[in-house]
């Protein structure tokens, strides 16, 4: 999935990606920092660190300057508007003035929760910058969006400076560029409880279902319930772990391996009966 992903990005000879964090500004999309330990220990070395997600990460708030929730769904939409921030004093070409021209700000940072404001401070950072790096981790990588989201970080890249970190970076990725930027798509309804499945190795987390108080109260659970987690394409067995640090309705399902479907998914919740 990452190779696919990677491949959509315009680049000529992989000059813009790099697996080395020497950045004096960091944007960390698309992943848990504290969930990677390469990348956390690389993250304390850089002064500057945005991290915007659909999923607080408590573990790193104490070397982040800037920390804002988003939407599940919504990172189209996001880049989109942090774009139009960030380039707004660049020459940019006809295209990407007409994509910014059509963009609804008002409409897509009240459905992203992304204010005005977090984007100026995001900007104030960015404009000291020299080599500003963005970190996307793999919640692009499956997205439904992902084509005209690599379009939007194209953009970055082009008249940003901006480099994309990948880890461990040593394969060469040939370009699929066939396709143009287009406006951004309306964002998906996520009502419900929502669990975000994310992939890892650790095989004891691979048996939890980690939530919020928010979140156990909207399921009607409690700490250590056993229980099922039912989504359109899977239906796990878990335990309920009650994390207080956490923050929002959104669980954290560990998962051996992702399907091909975008990691955030509305499930159902159901108590097992022992």
């Amino acid at each position: 999935m990452k190779e696919e992903f990677l491949s959509l990005l315009k680049n000529d000879n992989n000059d813009i990606f790099t697996d080395n964090i020497d950045a004096d500004f960091v944007l960390v999309m698309g992943i848990m920092p504290s969930k990677d330990e390469a990348l956390s220990s690389a993250l304390q070395k850089v002064k500057n660190i945005v991290y915007l997600s659909v999923v607080e990460d408590s573990d790193i708030t104490n070397i982040v300057k800037i920390q804002s929730r988003y939407e599940a769904g919504s990172e189209e939409g996001v880049l989109a508007i942090l774009a139009k921030e960030l380039l707004s004093n660049q020459e940019i070409n006809q295209g990407a003035k007409h994509f910014f021209e059509n963009l609804d700000d008002g409409y897509i940072s009240a459905e992203c929760n992304v204010g005005e404001e977090e984007l100026e401070e995001i900007n104030e950072l960015y404009k000291k910058s020299k080599n500003p790096l963005m970190v996307l981790g793999y919640d692009f990588y499956n997205h439904p969006r992902k084509k005209n989201i690599a379009k939007i970080i194209d953009l970055f890249v082009e008249y940003g400076n901006f480099k994309i970190y990948i880890e461990n970076f040593d394969t060469k990725i040939k370009t699929d560029n066939n396709y143009t930027l287009e406006d951004v798509a309306e964002l998906d309804s996520f009502d419900g409880s929502v669990v975000y499945a994310y992939p890892t190795s650790n095989q004891d987390d691979q048996e939890l279902l980690i939530g919020s108080p928010q979140f156990k109260m909207a399921a009607k659970i409690k700490d250590k319930d056993d229980i099922y987690v039912i989504t359109e394409n899977s239906e796990y067995q878990r335990k309920f772990i009650l994390d207080r640090e956490l923050k929002g309705t959104v669980a954290l399902l560990p998962s051996a391996v992702g399907d091909e479907s975008y990691f955030y998914k509305i499930a159902k919740i159901i108590k097992r009966e022992n």
